[in-house]
């Protein structure tokens, strides 16, 4: 019994002096990767009020391996879109991104931070952009080789594309011929949030608004609109105008 307890205090010894990420079954070097649960992920600004023109994206990074008691350096590189409407433009859509990042002493997560800028063509178009996780001597791809139930080999979580966009979606009250504010157009909803300074978040949160606010925020658009000298263009070229109530 007592060599029992030698050999199992000896056997836990070991594991505690060797430090690793909990993925079972792994025996190896030190990978990384962004997730491995997708490739592609979405940044949009739909709920973020217009004042806002840059926000920083915090992308993390896991280890995957023996956690280690000296900072190590983890490569990334950009990569632009090929498609001459979509692609990000670094000094435009984003600011320049690092190529170094650092794993600290003893953490197995750190992270990658973008500074994502935003333009008047995210209404209209996606803006793409992939980050990629550089091969070194500290961290190998071993563990980002996986195979599908076919056992087709495939590369898993070295890379993420961010696709940035301006979705501001319709709030479930507003229907198509609004009494307080008329037809729908992403530009009069920005509108109203600003000068009625009200949050995009609340503007389209599941929340009832009630009418007598509704009508407030419709009326004073409107003031607005008849005090500009120039008609003030809406989505489709025409003169912007609120619903029958503003009126």
């Amino acid at each position: 019994m007592k060599h029992l307890i030698l050999i199992i205090g000896i056997i836990s010894s070991i594991l505690q002096a060797c430090q690793l990420t909990e993925v079972d079954g792994y025996v190896g070097g030190s990978s990384i990767y962004f997730s491995i649960q997708r490739d592609t992920m979405t940044y949009s600004w739909g709920t973020v009020d217009s004042d806002i023109q840059e926000r920083v994206l915090e992308l993390p990074i896991y280890l995957f391996g023996e956690v280690k008691d000296y900072d190590r350096k983890i490569q990334v590189r950009t990569e632009l879109c090929k498609t001459d409407s979509v692609r990000a433009v670094e000094g435009v859509d984003f600011r320049a991104i690092t190529k170094e990042v650092i794993l600290p002493a003893n953490c197995e997560k750190t992270s990658l931070q973008i500074t994502m800028l935003r333009t008047e063509a995210l209404r209209k178009y996606n803006r793409i952009l992939t980050v990629v996780i550089e091969e070194s001597e500290e961290f190998d791809s071993e563990f980002n080789w996986r195979k599908d139930s076919d056992g087709n080999p495939y590369f898993i979580g070295h890379s993420m594309t961010i696709i940035s966009n301006e979705d501001f979606p319709k709030p479930w009250w507003w229907r198509d011929e609004n009494d307080f504010f008329g037809v729908w157009s992403f530009k009069k909803a920005d509108l109203i949030c600003t000068l009625c300074d009200v949050s995009r978040k609340e503007f389209i949160s599941s929340n009832v608004i009630p009418d007598f606010k509704l009508k407030y925020y419709a009326k004073k658009v409107q003031r607005w609109l008849d005090e500009q000298e120039e008609p003030y263009l809406d989505e489709n070229l025409e003169p912007m105008t609120m619903g029958p109530e503003a009126q």
